[in-house]
């Protein structure tokens, strides 16, 4: 699978967060695609609406999700080095 998608049962199978970029970068997509044939303006500006209203439906998705995580910045700031912690701390 492209994306990482947390599923819950009481979910829609298409309601996951993977389905949703999936769904925006696809308008996106489409609308540059549309921009590079030359098609009519139409095409172009009602692409560009969609694209702009699938931009904000992902960015509100993404932030109703109730995904939540245990880990904390201060700890987790440098992962990729052991031993070493924000603001000092060791």
């Amino acid at each position: 699978m492209l994306f990482y998608c947390v599923k819950t049962k009481a979910e829609h199978p298409r309601a996951n967060l993977g389905w949703v970029i999936g769904v925006a970068a696809g308008v996106t997509l489409m609308y540059m695609t549309t921009i590079l044939l030359d098609l009519g303006l139409e095409w172009i500006f009602g692409l560009w609406l969609a694209s702009s209203a699938a931009l904000l439906w992902m960015v509100i998705r993404i932030l109703k999700d109730p995904y939540s995580t245990d880990k904390t910045f201060d700890d987790y700031f440098y992962q990729d080095r052991e031993g070493i912690r924000r603001n000092g701390k060791e």
